[in-house]
């Protein structure tokens, strides 16, 4: 974990992964929706002519950062970050401080990982 994340704010850490995941979205968006719907067959189609090149890779490299994560890492940063359907999902895993503890290192992880 490198020294200026590890004196981070919590609060300050989490704003950072939250626009790693909707940079994520909108980079991966771009081009995917048709009449404010995704539509997979375009995303492919873009994806294939090579349009998006830029984009393919940044859609990458979070996904690889996401995929060298220990399993507690990658269980919430998926679940608070990119697809947080249940505010409190962990209270059945977690204690509250073992969570945010693991939180914190989850996100520096992550971070580290994408710099």
């Amino acid at each position: 974990m490198s020294r200026r994340r590890r004196k981070a704010k919590f609060h300050d850490l989490c704003d950072e992964t939250r626009e790693v995941a909707r940079l994520y979205f909108r980079t991966f968006d771009s081009g995917v929706t048709q009449n404010g719907r995704r539509d997979l067959n375009m995303a492919i189609e873009n994806h294939e002519k090579g349009s998006s090149e830029a984009n393919s890779l940044y859609i990458l490299r979070i996904e690889s950062a996401f995929k060298s994560l220990d399993t507690d890492s990658k269980r919430i940063i998926n679940n608070d970050f990119f697809f947080n359907n249940y505010k409190f999902w962990w209270l059945e895993l977690y204690s509250t401080s073992t969570y945010y503890r693991l939180k914190r290192v989850a996100m520096c992880n992550f971070l580290n990982l994408l710099d």
